[in-house]
Protein backbone atom coordinates (compact mmCIF):
# COMPACT_ATOMS: atom_id res chain seq x y z
CA UNK A 1 0.00 0.00 0.00
CA UNK A 2 1.55 3.12 -1.41
CA UNK A 3 0.22 5.11 2.13
CA UNK A 4 1.92 3.07 4.61
CA UNK A 5 5.13 3.42 2.76
CA UNK A 6 5.55 7.46 2.92
CA UNK A 7 8.03 8.91 4.47
CA UNK A 8 5.83 10.82 7.98
CA UNK A 9 3.26 7.41 7.91
CA UNK A 10 3.17 7.50 11.82
CA UNK A 11 4.19 3.82 12.34
CA UNK A 12 3.40 3.42 16.33
CA UNK A 13 0.43 4.94 15.84
CA UNK A 14 -0.62 2.51 13.58
CA UNK A 15 0.78 -0.28 15.55
CA UNK A 16 -1.16 1.28 18.55
CA UNK A 17 -4.25 1.02 17.50
CA UNK A 18 -4.89 -2.18 15.45
CA UNK A 19 -5.92 -5.36 17.27
CA UNK A 20 -3.15 -8.36 18.00
CA UNK A 21 -3.38 -11.58 17.29
CA UNK A 22 -3.69 -14.29 19.89
CA UNK A 23 -1.32 -16.87 21.30
CA UNK A 24 -3.49 -19.81 20.41
CA UNK A 25 -3.04 -19.07 16.73
CA UNK A 26 0.49 -19.07 16.49
CA UNK A 27 0.10 -22.36 18.41
CA UNK A 28 -1.82 -23.93 15.68
CA UNK A 29 0.38 -22.46 13.34
CA UNK A 30 3.43 -24.37 14.59
CA UNK A 31 1.89 -26.93 15.19
CA UNK A 32 1.03 -27.12 11.36
CA UNK A 33 4.35 -26.14 10.13
CA UNK A 34 6.51 -28.23 12.70
CA UNK A 35 4.70 -31.41 11.44
CA UNK A 36 6.87 -31.57 8.00
CA UNK A 37 9.23 -28.24 8.50
CA UNK A 38 11.83 -27.18 10.64
CA UNK A 39 12.68 -24.21 12.79
CA UNK A 40 15.35 -22.72 10.85
CA UNK A 41 14.46 -19.76 8.44
CA UNK A 42 11.10 -18.13 8.37
CA UNK A 43 9.93 -14.86 6.14
CA UNK A 44 7.16 -12.84 6.92
CA UNK A 45 6.30 -10.61 4.45
CA UNK A 46 4.65 -6.85 4.27
CA UNK A 47 5.75 -6.97 8.13
CA UNK A 48 4.98 -3.84 8.70
CA UNK A 49 5.79 -2.80 12.18
CA UNK A 50 7.35 -6.18 12.74
CA UNK A 51 5.24 -7.42 15.63
CA UNK A 52 4.56 -10.88 13.51
CA UNK A 53 8.28 -11.05 12.81
CA UNK A 54 8.95 -10.52 16.28
CA UNK A 55 6.61 -13.02 17.33
CA UNK A 56 8.18 -15.80 14.97
CA UNK A 57 11.67 -15.62 17.08
CA UNK A 58 9.59 -17.76 19.80
CA UNK A 59 9.63 -20.54 17.02
CA UNK A 60 12.50 -19.48 14.56
CA UNK A 61 16.48 -19.16 15.14
CA UNK A 62 16.46 -16.94 12.00
CA UNK A 63 13.35 -14.48 10.89
CA UNK A 64 13.38 -11.93 8.29
CA UNK A 65 10.84 -9.28 7.80
CA UNK A 66 10.06 -7.85 4.08
CA UNK A 67 7.87 -4.81 3.58
CA UNK A 68 7.79 -2.72 0.48
CA UNK A 69 7.94 0.18 2.62
CA UNK A 70 11.43 2.12 3.93
CA UNK A 71 9.26 4.06 6.34
CA UNK A 72 8.21 0.46 8.08
CA UNK A 73 11.50 -1.30 7.54
CA UNK A 74 13.23 1.33 9.51
CA UNK A 75 10.86 1.62 12.09
CA UNK A 76 11.57 -2.30 12.65
CA UNK A 77 15.32 -1.87 12.72
CA UNK A 78 14.98 0.86 15.23
CA UNK A 79 13.04 -1.76 17.62
CA UNK A 80 15.23 -4.82 17.22
CA UNK A 81 17.29 -4.18 20.62
CA UNK A 82 14.12 -4.81 22.27
CA UNK A 83 13.23 -7.97 20.58
CA UNK A 84 16.35 -10.33 19.59
CA UNK A 85 17.52 -11.55 22.83
CA UNK A 86 20.36 -13.40 20.69
CA UNK A 87 18.26 -14.86 17.53
CA UNK A 88 19.04 -13.33 14.16
CA UNK A 89 16.45 -10.76 13.09
CA UNK A 90 16.45 -8.73 9.64
CA UNK A 91 14.10 -6.56 7.80
CA UNK A 92 15.04 -6.09 3.79
CA UNK A 93 12.70 -3.92 1.57
CA UNK A 94 10.76 -6.70 -0.64
CA UNK A 95 7.88 -7.56 -1.78
CA UNK A 96 5.64 -10.91 -1.80
CA UNK A 97 6.18 -10.93 -5.51
CA UNK A 98 9.79 -10.10 -5.42
CA UNK A 99 11.54 -11.71 -2.42
CA UNK A 100 15.05 -10.05 -1.47
CA UNK A 101 17.96 -11.45 -3.31
CA UNK A 102 19.34 -12.27 -0.10
CA UNK A 103 16.29 -15.02 0.33
CA UNK A 104 17.67 -18.13 -1.73
CA UNK A 105 15.46 -20.86 -3.53
CA UNK A 106 14.65 -23.92 -1.27
CA UNK A 107 15.86 -22.17 1.80
CA UNK A 108 12.85 -21.07 3.46
CA UNK A 109 10.68 -22.87 5.96
CA UNK A 110 7.63 -20.80 6.32
CA UNK A 111 6.62 -17.74 4.94
CA UNK A 112 3.77 -15.59 6.80
CA UNK A 113 1.65 -12.65 5.43
CA UNK A 114 -0.78 -10.86 7.96
CA UNK A 115 -3.43 -8.34 6.75
CA UNK A 116 -1.54 -7.98 3.42
CA UNK A 117 -2.16 -11.02 1.46
CA UNK A 118 -5.79 -9.12 -0.24
CA UNK A 119 -3.40 -7.05 -1.95
CA UNK A 120 -1.13 -9.00 -3.65
CA UNK A 121 -0.61 -10.28 -7.02
CA UNK A 122 -2.02 -13.83 -6.03
CA UNK A 123 -0.39 -15.60 -9.36
CA UNK A 124 3.06 -14.18 -8.93
CA UNK A 125 3.16 -14.74 -4.62
CA UNK A 126 2.08 -17.88 -5.05
CA UNK A 127 4.44 -18.74 -7.29
CA UNK A 128 7.41 -17.05 -5.71
CA UNK A 129 6.60 -18.50 -2.04
CA UNK A 130 6.98 -21.66 -3.85
CA UNK A 131 9.90 -21.18 -5.78
CA UNK A 132 11.73 -19.93 -1.81
CA UNK A 133 9.97 -22.60 0.27
CA UNK A 134 11.69 -25.79 1.24
CA UNK A 135 9.59 -28.84 -0.03
CA UNK A 136 6.95 -29.32 2.66
CA UNK A 137 7.87 -25.67 4.01
CA UNK A 138 4.56 -23.47 5.17
CA UNK A 139 2.84 -20.88 3.37
CA UNK A 140 0.72 -19.36 5.87
CA UNK A 141 -1.32 -15.77 5.33
CA UNK A 142 -4.31 -14.65 7.35
CA UNK A 143 -5.84 -11.23 7.91
CA UNK A 144 -8.98 -9.79 10.42
CA UNK A 145 -12.33 -8.11 8.05
CA UNK A 146 -14.06 -4.94 9.60
CA UNK A 147 -14.70 -4.91 13.64
CA UNK A 148 -18.36 -5.91 14.19
CA UNK A 149 -20.64 -4.23 17.08
CA UNK A 150 -22.14 -6.57 19.32
CA UNK A 151 -26.21 -5.79 19.59
CA UNK A 152 -25.48 -2.62 17.71
CA UNK A 153 -27.12 -3.14 14.12
CA UNK A 154 -27.41 0.67 13.22
CA UNK A 155 -23.77 0.91 14.87
CA UNK A 156 -22.77 -1.46 12.05
CA UNK A 157 -24.62 0.33 9.37
CA UNK A 158 -22.88 3.45 10.00
CA UNK A 159 -19.53 1.66 9.25
CA UNK A 160 -20.86 0.24 5.89
CA UNK A 161 -21.54 3.90 4.72
CA UNK A 162 -17.98 4.98 5.64
CA UNK A 163 -15.99 2.28 4.65
CA UNK A 164 -17.85 0.80 1.75
CA UNK A 165 -20.34 3.21 0.37
CA UNK A 166 -19.93 6.08 -2.05
CA UNK A 167 -22.21 9.56 -0.35
CA UNK A 168 -21.68 10.62 -4.56
CA UNK A 169 -23.79 7.10 -5.33
CA UNK A 170 -26.50 7.80 -2.85
CA UNK A 171 -26.90 11.05 -3.42
CA UNK A 172 -25.68 12.76 -6.52
CA UNK A 173 -26.63 16.51 -5.72
CA UNK A 174 -23.51 15.39 -3.00
CA UNK A 175 -20.80 18.07 -4.24
CA UNK A 176 -18.01 15.61 -2.63
CA UNK A 177 -17.78 12.22 -1.72
CA UNK A 178 -18.20 11.60 2.36
CA UNK A 179 -17.35 8.30 2.78
CA UNK A 180 -14.16 6.28 2.44
CA UNK A 181 -15.16 3.48 0.29
CA UNK A 182 -13.78 4.92 -3.01
CA UNK A 183 -10.38 6.03 -1.39
CA UNK A 184 -9.34 1.91 -0.81
CA UNK A 185 -7.34 0.10 -3.88
CA UNK A 186 -9.04 -2.37 -5.53
CA UNK A 187 -9.63 -5.50 -5.96
CA UNK A 188 -8.04 -5.32 -2.30
CA UNK A 189 -10.51 -3.98 -0.80
CA UNK A 190 -13.06 -6.75 -2.08
CA UNK A 191 -10.80 -9.37 -1.12
CA UNK A 192 -11.26 -7.98 2.43
CA UNK A 193 -14.93 -8.09 2.34
CA UNK A 194 -15.15 -12.08 1.12
CA UNK A 195 -12.33 -12.97 3.33
CA UNK A 196 -10.54 -13.50 0.11
CA UNK A 197 -12.75 -16.50 -1.25
CA UNK A 198 -11.70 -16.12 -4.55
CA UNK A 199 -8.21 -16.92 -4.24
CA UNK A 200 -6.36 -20.41 -3.07
CA UNK A 201 -2.86 -21.44 -3.03
CA UNK A 202 -2.87 -23.12 -6.24
CA UNK A 203 -2.76 -27.19 -6.37
CA UNK A 204 0.48 -27.89 -8.73
CA UNK A 205 2.70 -25.88 -6.03
CA UNK A 206 0.87 -27.08 -2.40
CA UNK A 207 -1.07 -29.12 -0.89
CA UNK A 208 -2.39 -29.72 2.50
CA UNK A 209 -4.21 -26.72 1.95
CA UNK A 210 -6.53 -25.56 5.17
CA UNK A 211 -8.47 -22.42 5.18
CA UNK A 212 -10.49 -21.63 8.17
CA UNK A 213 -12.78 -18.67 8.24
CA UNK A 214 -14.71 -16.80 11.22
CA UNK A 215 -17.61 -15.37 10.55
CA UNK A 216 -19.47 -13.95 13.42
CA UNK A 217 -23.05 -13.28 12.16
CA UNK A 218 -22.73 -17.23 10.96
CA UNK A 219 -20.94 -18.71 13.51
CA UNK A 220 -22.12 -16.91 16.73
CA UNK A 221 -19.82 -14.64 19.56
CA UNK A 222 -18.24 -17.46 21.62
CA UNK A 223 -19.23 -16.75 25.59
CA UNK A 224 -17.35 -17.68 28.64
CA UNK A 225 -20.20 -19.99 29.31
CA UNK A 226 -19.25 -21.72 26.71
CA UNK A 227 -16.04 -23.77 27.98
CA UNK A 228 -12.89 -22.94 29.74
CA UNK A 229 -11.48 -21.75 26.10
CA UNK A 230 -14.74 -20.54 24.69
CA UNK A 231 -13.06 -19.61 21.26
CA UNK A 232 -11.61 -22.93 20.37
CA UNK A 233 -14.78 -24.06 19.26
CA UNK A 234 -15.17 -20.98 16.80
CA UNK A 235 -11.60 -20.31 15.60
CA UNK A 236 -7.94 -20.42 16.78
CA UNK A 237 -8.00 -16.65 15.16
CA UNK A 238 -10.19 -15.06 17.44
CA UNK A 239 -10.30 -11.31 17.32
CA UNK A 240 -12.26 -9.34 20.20
CA UNK A 241 -11.66 -6.31 22.13
CA UNK A 242 -13.38 -3.88 24.17
CA UNK A 243 -12.39 -0.64 22.95
CA UNK A 244 -14.33 3.54 23.44
CA UNK A 245 -14.76 6.02 21.05
CA UNK A 246 -11.13 7.11 21.46
CA UNK A 247 -9.42 4.02 20.56
CA UNK A 248 -12.11 3.60 17.54
CA UNK A 249 -10.79 7.50 16.16
CA UNK A 250 -7.23 6.18 16.01
CA UNK A 251 -8.04 2.65 14.38
CA UNK A 252 -10.14 4.60 11.85
CA UNK A 253 -7.05 7.21 11.25
CA UNK A 254 -4.82 4.14 10.32
CA UNK A 255 -6.75 3.42 7.12
CA UNK A 256 -5.23 3.74 3.86
CA UNK A 257 -8.32 5.18 2.53
CA UNK A 258 -8.68 7.34 5.44
CA UNK A 259 -4.96 8.84 4.30
CA UNK A 260 -5.87 8.96 1.03
CA UNK A 261 -8.96 11.02 1.77
CA UNK A 262 -7.66 13.46 3.93
CA UNK A 263 -5.26 14.45 0.68
CA UNK A 264 -7.81 15.38 -0.86
CA UNK A 265 -10.89 16.91 1.25
CA UNK A 266 -8.72 17.35 5.06
CA UNK A 267 -9.40 21.07 4.08
CA UNK A 268 -13.25 20.68 4.48
CA UNK A 269 -12.95 18.51 7.79
CA UNK A 270 -11.23 15.15 9.09
CA UNK A 271 -13.88 12.40 7.94
CA UNK A 272 -12.05 10.22 11.08
CA UNK A 273 -13.87 12.88 13.50
CA UNK A 274 -17.18 13.01 11.52
CA UNK A 275 -17.60 9.20 11.27
CA UNK A 276 -17.20 8.88 15.07
CA UNK A 277 -19.09 11.68 15.94
CA UNK A 278 -22.02 10.52 13.70
CA UNK A 279 -21.50 7.08 15.54
CA UNK A 280 -21.92 8.62 18.92
CA UNK A 281 -24.85 10.73 18.04
CA UNK A 282 -26.84 7.51 16.81
CA UNK A 283 -26.06 5.33 19.75
CA UNK A 284 -26.02 7.85 22.35
CA UNK A 285 -22.27 7.15 23.19
CA UNK A 286 -19.44 9.30 24.38
CA UNK A 287 -15.75 9.00 23.85
CA UNK A 288 -15.67 7.01 26.82
CA UNK A 289 -18.21 4.36 26.19
CA UNK A 290 -16.94 0.86 26.51
CA UNK A 291 -18.67 -1.18 23.72
CA UNK A 292 -17.29 -5.01 22.25
CA UNK A 293 -15.60 -5.30 19.21
CA UNK A 294 -15.70 -9.02 17.47
CA UNK A 295 -13.74 -8.68 13.99
CA UNK A 296 -14.50 -11.65 11.05
CA UNK A 297 -11.21 -13.64 10.25
CA UNK A 298 -9.90 -15.98 7.81
CA UNK A 299 -6.63 -18.15 7.48
CA UNK A 300 -5.03 -20.32 5.23
CA UNK A 301 -2.28 -22.79 5.60
CA UNK A 302 -0.54 -24.66 2.43
CA UNK A 303 2.68 -27.13 1.99
CA UNK A 304 5.06 -26.50 -1.16
CA UNK A 305 4.30 -29.74 -3.08
CA UNK A 306 6.95 -32.87 -3.02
Amino acid sequence: MATYAESNFNVQHYDDSRPNYPDQFYQTLNEYQRKTGESHLAIDIGCGSGFVAFKLLQYFNHVIGTDPSKTMIASCEASKPLHTKGKIIQFLEGTAEAQPSEIKQDSVDLITGAECCHWVNHEKFYKESARVLKTGGTLAYWFYKDPVFIGYPEANKIYENYTYNSSLEQNPQETFERYMGPYYQQPGHDYLRSLLKEKSPPSDLFEDIVRHEYISERDGAPSIEESEDPFATKTPLFISKTIDMKWFLNYVKSWSAYHSWMKEHGEKYDIAERFVDELKQAMGWDDDTKVEVIWDTVYTFARKKK
